[in-house]
């Protein structure tokens, strides 16, 4: 695998150098052409598909594959949005069993385990923000889920 430095500009404008990874015969296809914008242009759409690729395998990991790694499901736990009186409510715990394992997983991760977001952000292979949205996804999901019941 041959290694390659890419700026790229982020949505939010921030740029940053990123490496991309090319196998030995693609690389050497590419620099051979000579074409420094087809080789940029090639980079850029290897990274934007390992984004990609990274993004739906966190969303799609399967509950199987994390039991098969031993992470526990069993604690539901939360504890900044809600009183400890709501916490042994059948209601909330209703609420978090209707969360994707992904997202149980994260709330167990974070309030049981204590872990912080960057923590839960390198375990998953995502970015912090990832988590972040992810988080707040949850929240309005426990929030729509109370307030049907």
């Amino acid at each position: 695998m041959k290694k390659y430095s890419l700026e790229v500009t982020r949505k939010n404008g921030e740029i940053r150098t990123v490496a991309v990874y090319l196998d030995e015969e693609t690389a050497e296809l590419l620099e051979r052409a000579g074409d420094e914008k087809l080789l940029n242009a090639y980079l850029l759409e290897e990274y934007k598909a390992s984004r990609r690729e990274r993004r739906e395998r966190f969303w799609t990991h399967s509950l199987e594959e994390d039991m098969e790694n031993s992470l526990d499901f069993e604690d539901k736990h939360i504890e900044q949005e809600f009183s400890i009186e709501e916490l042994e409510s059948e209601e909330l715990q209703g609420a978090i069993e209707r969360l994707t394992p992904r997202q149980r997983e994260i709330l167990r991760l974070l309030y049981i385990e204590g872990k912080s977001q960057k923590e839960i952000s390198e375990l998953f292979h995502v970015t912090q923000a990832a988590i972040n949205n992810a988080l707040q996804r949850i929240y309005r999901s426990l929030k729509r889920f109370l307030q049907e019941e």
